[in-house]
Formats: structure tokens, C-alpha cells, sequence
């Protein structure tokens, strides 16, 4: 199954609170990816690139693109007997895989290769349909996504993702979480992602948090 619940000092003493790091939130922009589909012992296809999904910035070669994401378009690769934890593949984006995990009604994602840390945000949550990959020239270099806290007394809350895409033998992590409350939420994660994942060291370097995102 899935590796151990990481989550920073203070959001194991209060369990709603969430998992450090720190990133800008913003609900990236809605795209029409094309719905994957799945076999049964096989990786979910990931989506058509839809160029109308794209973003170029026009500036230093950083762009935007956007994918769905549905759990069920996805290929279950581990499951507790109980079903409260659940490992998941799903398509990603030029060729690079998504992996979802589900624990303890929480849930994490890595892009790339799978890693070893769940890192979430303390409260109980669900994930938005929507991804935005952040690319370098076409190729992407993190993933930008949205937390929704499910709790009852959250209000509606959200947190955004920073996510750094890896690569075999170097797993990603999480770079930034940023509260969706933040101004120009999503334009801050992207600033963010910009400056800090390519050359983010995961277990080395602190996450960046911004607001309640945690």
C-alpha cells in the first residue's frame, strides 16, 4: 500500500489542520481534455492534448496546459481490505503518469514516479477535476492542483497545490501550498512553481506555505 502520513508538527497535534509546504492557490482555468479511458489490467489511456487547452505565457517559454482528473477513468493499483486506502494510476500528460493515493479520507498525488510521503492538508479532503501542468518549453515541470476541505465547519475552504513532476530515481514533491482565499491565487502558484520546482531538492528544501493551506 502507501507510505506514511506526512503532515507538519502542528497538523498532527490539530488534526484539521494541514500539511505544510507553500504555494499560492488558484483554481486553474477550465480545459476540454478528452476523457481517458481504462482496461482492466492495464494503465488508463491518458487524454488527447486538446490545443485549446494550452496557455503559452509569451515569456521565458513557460506555458499552461490542463487535463481532467476522474478517480474512476483511473487504474486501482493497491487497496486495503477495508477500502480506506487506495492507490491509484491515471493518465497524466505527455507521457507523464499520475498517481493518486487515498488515506484516511485524504488524499495526495505524485507525477512522474510514485514517491514514498503522503503529503496532504490536514483536514479531510477530495481533489478538483481540473490539473494544470506547468511546462518549459512543452515540457512539463510541475502540477498545479486544488484541495477541497470536505469538513463541515470549513466554510467552502481550498488549498492549492504545488506538485514537482519527477523522474526515476528522483521522486517529486510538494513544492508550495497556497490558501485558495489568497488574491490572485492560481497566478501565485504559477510564480511559484516557476521559480521554485525545477530546481527544488525534495527532502531537503522546506515547502512553501501561503496562508491557510495547511
Amino acid at each position: 500500500m502507501r507510505r506514511p502520513f506526512v503532515c507538519s508538527l502542528l497538523a498532527a497535534a490539530l488534526p484539521l489542520a494541514g500539511c505544510s509546504q507553500e504555494a499560492p492557490e488558484r483554481e486553474p482555468v477550465e480545459a476540454q481534455p478528452s476523457p481517458a479511458t481504462q482496461d482492466a489490467g492495464t494503465p488508463a489511456a491518458e487524454p488527447a492534448p486538446d490545443p485549446a487547452a494550452e496557455e503559452p505565457d509569451g515569456a521565458g517559454g513557460y506555458s499552461s496546459a490542463y487535463t481532467a482528473l476522474d478517480l474512476e477513468a483511473c487504474r486501482v493499483t493497491g487497496e486495503s481490505s477495508e477500502g480506506a486506502s487506495v492507490d491509484y494510476a491515471c493518465p497524466g500528460r505527455g507521457g507523464i503518469p499520475l498517481f493518486v493515493h487515498l488515506g484516511d479520507g485524504r488524499l495526495d498525488i505524485d507525477a512522474g514516479v510514485d514517491g514514498e510521503e503522503f503529503t496532504t492538508i490536514g483536514a479531510f479532503n477530495e481533489l478538483g477535476e481540473r490539473l494544470e501542468w506547468r511546462m518549459k518549453d512543452g515540457n512539463p515541470f510541475a502540477v498545479i492542483f486544488r484541495y477541497r476541505d470536505v469538513t463541515p465547519q470549513s466554510a467552502g475552504r481550498t488549498v492549492i497545490g504545488v506538485e514537482k513532476v519527477g523522474r526515476p530515481g528522483a521522486p517529486g514533491c510538494r513544492v508550495a501550498q497556497i490558501a485558495g482565499e489568497t488574491p490572485d491565487a492560481n497566478r501565485v502558484a504559477r510564480e511559484i512553481a516557476d521559480a521554485r520546482a525545477h530546481d527544488f531538492r525534495c527532502g531537503t528544501d522546506e515547502m512553501r506555505v501561503v496562508g491557510d493551506a495547511r
